[in-house]
């Protein structure tokens, strides 16, 4: 269990465990059509003209990777649920209490946040390391438009690769970017989490997250 944060701290661990199902693959979002309709939003007073929510975030992100020049789509993230299990497959066992208390808490956090990835593919060593100076840009593209960093880009080695990580904050919106480099895996993610609806879950929901 985590020490108990509040206010912003929880909005960042939000976003960056929220960015690491879509690096997993495990409940991320998929691509939305341009014009398709956003995940409905729990009911809440409705914002200022000129209030920054999911649509000036999910511009933000487009303007930012497209300047860079880097492969990939901004969507609100929007889980798949899981298939429903055959009964009459013993390989395919139901699923547990704990793990449909994690689906929801995923559905529940897709309603706060709003990513952009991009394609996964082994590409040449020439192609990752202009795919990693694109990412670097569009971190650069971010800070231009009002995202100041709140965590140092930092390198760590993931297995036989490395990953890039960053967190960044703009009103109140919390972003985490990441790019791992591991094997066969090449894939850039960034997601941006609304840090009043992140604080609505508990320590224990954000744990779920992590499994």
């Amino acid at each position: 269990m985590r020490t108990t944060m509040t206010g912003p701290a929880r909005a960042r661990a939000a976003a960056a465990v929220v960015g690491a199902i879509l690096v997993a693959g495990c409940g991320g979002g998929s691509a939305v059509p341009p014009g398709a309709a956003l995940p409905a939003t729990p009911s809440a007073p409705a914002p200022a003209a000129t209030a920054f929510g999911k649509e000036a975030v999910r511009a933000d992100l487009a303007a930012a990777t497209a300047a860079a020049g880097l492969p990939g789509e901004t969507t609100p993230l929007s889980p798949t649920p899981p298939a429903s299990p055959d009964p009459a497959d013993p390989a395919d066992p139901p699923a547990t209490d704990r793990e449909r208390a994690r689906d929801e808490v995923v559905a529940r956090m897709a309603t706060c946040s709003v990513g952009w990835s991009s394609p996964n593919g082994p590409g040449s060593a020439q192609d990752r390391a202009e795919a990693r100076k694109r990412f670097r840009a569009a971190l650069a593209g971010l800070v231009e438009r009002g995202w100041k960093e709140s965590r140092p880009v930092e390198e760590v080695p993931v297995g036989k690769g490395t990953m890039v990580m960053a967190q960044y904050k703009k009103q109140e919106w919390s972003l985490h970017a990441r790019h791992v480099e591991s094997g066969l895996l090449d894939m850039a993610t960034m997601t941006a989490t609304e840090d009043a609806c992140a604080n609505r879950f508990t320590d224990a929901e954000l744990d779920l997250l992590e499994d």
